[in-house]
């Protein structure tokens, strides 16, 4: 692993996107990627400590070193560049994200088993004296990572204040496109301020979309990202990216999912599923990236298709199973 990202740059999240979640821990990068690590917390010491403190450049170290101990490889997508310089100490980040309501609208059944949402007292309290301040020199913010934005009153009071903070601010949005359409952005005071959009879609039929998503709304979303598509077209937004989380239930409409994607102008990530605390139930009965499940020999072969090799089909770790496979042959 380590060996293929030698001469492959390096990643520029820990020097450039700082995350903060509900409890107001910092990562250097999506936490899922970590491996629990944090540079600190918001609430109890000063983000100018946290961002260049000891945490934070013994993380950044790694990419000098090329020792990635804090790294998870497993479902990161590892977007590394070789035109970064790696150094322990970074400017304050240009891309923050929120990730402090988790309150959604839907319920995928990989995603969580049951409905919650987190305490977001803290952060209504601080907004002014500490979240307003780390927002200084971001070019890109996003409000939910973890919920959908479009579900949440927080949410969109934080939007709306953020928006009017920063004029010049643009914000990145993660939904699962029930929601998100003209009368919304509007509402949320983001019309022309959204730089990308990536819309979680799991299937390209409403008979599995239904077996995956409840509560969910498969014709709304459909129409949606039809929506943003012409916004990508005529050069409104800059990225347009539809996740699909590749399960048992779904990896067969793969293919409707490229073409879908083509004719909306939009990239597609096909994301390996991630073992999580919620879906430890049914994780092995859907995990058919796995080696163990019946179906995944059949699954490495399906994917092999020519079809996802488009350019606008993103390189993730869902095809690296191909190339771990041929080496054991």
């Amino acid at each position: 692993m380590f060996e293929e990202l030698k001469d492959s740059g390096c990643c520029s999240f820990p020097f450039s996107v700082a995350e903060i979640d509900w409890d107001g821990n910092v990562y250097g990068c999506c936490a899922a990627y970590f491996i629990g690590y944090t540079f600190g917390n918001i609430f109890e010491q000063p983000f100018d400590e946290i961002w260049n403190g000891k945490k934070a450049q013994e993380f950044r170290r790694q990419f000098i070193d090329r020792n990635f101990n804090h790294c998870n490889f497993a479902i990161c997508p590892k977007e590394f560049h070789k035109d970064i310089t790696p150094s322990l100490t970074a400017p304050y980040p240009t891309r923050v994200q929120l990730n402090y309501d988790s309150v959604c609208n839907a319920r995928c059944i990989y995603c969580r088993d049951h409905h919650f949402k987190n305490d977001v007292s803290k952060f209504e309290e601080h907004f002014e004296d500490i979240i307003v301040p780390i927002l200084k020199n971001a070019k890109l913010v996003n409000v939910t990572a973890s919920g959908e934005i479009f579900a949440s009153n927080y949410a969109k009071n934080l939007t709306q204040r953020i928006s009017k903070i920063y004029p010049d601010l643009k914000f990145y949005i993660y939904t699962n496109g029930i929601e998100c359409n003209e009368k919304r952005l509007k509402e949320y005071g983001i019309w022309d301020r959204v730089e990308y959009f990536v819309v979680s879609l799991p299937a390209m039929t409403k008979e599995t979309y239904d077996k995956i998503v409840l509560d969910g709304n498969f014709d709304k979303v459909i129409n949606n990202i039809k929506f943003l598509g012409e916004l990508r077209k005529n050069n409104k937004i800059s990225n347009l990216i539809i996740n699909f989380v590749v399960t048992s239930l779904n990896y067969k409409e793969m293919p409707l999912m490229v073409d879908f994607a083509k004719e909306n102008h939009a990239n597609v990530s096909f994301v390996t599923l991630n073992k999580l605390e919620y879906n430890k139930h049914i994780y092995d009965s859907i995990a058919i990236a796995e080696e163990f499940h019946p179906e995944h020999k059949e699954y490495i072969e399906f994917i092999k298709n020519p079809i996802f090799k488009q350019p606008h089909i993103n390189k993730t770790t869902v095809f690296d199973a191909v190339n771990n496979a041929e080496q054991k042959v």
